[in-house]
């Protein structure tokens, strides 16, 4: 078998969740979920070099505040795979070209591990088992962006399975120039006193896959409590309303919205709300990886 180069590059595509059912409470203190993903054509880049000075780098238009220490999600999941498979980590410098607006519900850290993962793979020999354990021991949406395209993960977000994929549809990304810390677990904290989903959404969902999809159809648990959690989204989501006369929901645990619907419709609705108070970005749908 050829050994691999050098140096390996893939994408770090975006996601957002077309579905998001909060089910219950673990006894590890996680949430069981039920959610339908789906990734995006907007994407970063991650390269891994074998042959570097180690360490982590940022660039692009969304690499402020990306951390490129042993923290960083992308070392973190190197670093788990060096030791399932008995790789050395010394020497390995991993090279984050940052598309994805951070802290935003897109996946873009997450969504960095993976591709990690991925790239990793065939130098150092991983098995499926081993990149999904990886995945699972560093985030829950890392085991998505091992798939991409749409497909329904439960557990904590760590048991994926894939779905027939979405037809080819227009999304739009409306990004606040705002966002908080430990947003996940504030937005989870605040679900507490609310009655749990019961993964009637997902399943009918992956019961008739649909061949149109519309903001209209998006179900986000989150939605309940994210215009408490963030309170400068009610004002934005109505103004981006009124100027696309369209819903906008919420993206993953926010505070980034989003429309869908078709692609052609897309550029109207991005062309429309330039102006509203947030980053607007046009992207489309995206298959698996």
């Amino acid at each position: 078998m050829p050994v691999p180069p050098d140096s390996l590059s893939g994408p770090a595509p975006a996601k957002v969740n077309l579905v998001l059912e909060v089910t219950g409470r673990r006894a590890d203190g996680y949430h069981e979920i039920d959610t339908v993903l789906q990734t995006l054509e907007l994407a970063g880049r991650v390269t891994v070099r074998f042959d570097g000075p180690g360490g982590v780098t940022a660039s692009g238009p969304f690499a402020a505040g990306t951390p490129c220490d042993e923290t960083n999600l992308a070392w973190r999941a190197a670093e788990v795979l060096a030791g399932l498979t008995g790789n050395a980590i010394e020497g390995l410098t991993i090279e984050l070209e940052k598309q994805v607006p951070p802290a935003g519900g897109l996946g873009g850290g997450a969504s960095d591990a993976a591709t990690t993962l991925r790239l990793l793979r065939p130098r150092w020999r991983a098995s499926d088992a081993q990149l999904r354990e990886a995945a699972a021991a560093v985030g829950s949406d890392e085991a998505f962006f091992l798939v991409g395209g749409t497909a329904r993960a439960t557990g904590r977000g760590e048991v994926v399975r894939r779905l027939p994929l979405l037809p080819p549809h227009g999304v739009v990304l409306f990004v606040p120039p705002w966002t908080i810390e430990r947003k996940t677990a504030r937005m989870f904290a605040a679900l507490a006193e609310l009655p749990f989903d019961d993964g009637a959404v997902a399943r009918a969902f992956v019961a008739r896959p649909p061949e149109r999809f519309g903001s209209g159809d998006v179900f986000n648990a989150f939605e309940r409590v994210a215009y408490d959690v963030f309170p400068q989204l009610a004002g934005l989501a109505e103004e981006l309303e009124a100027r696309i006369g369209a819903p906008v929901r919420l993206a993953g645990a926010g505070p980034t919205l989003f429309w869908i619907g078709d692609v052609q419709a897309a550029a109207g609705v991005a062309g429309r709300a330039q102006g509203a108070r947030c980053l607007v970005i046009e992207t489309r749908t995206a298959g698996p990886l």
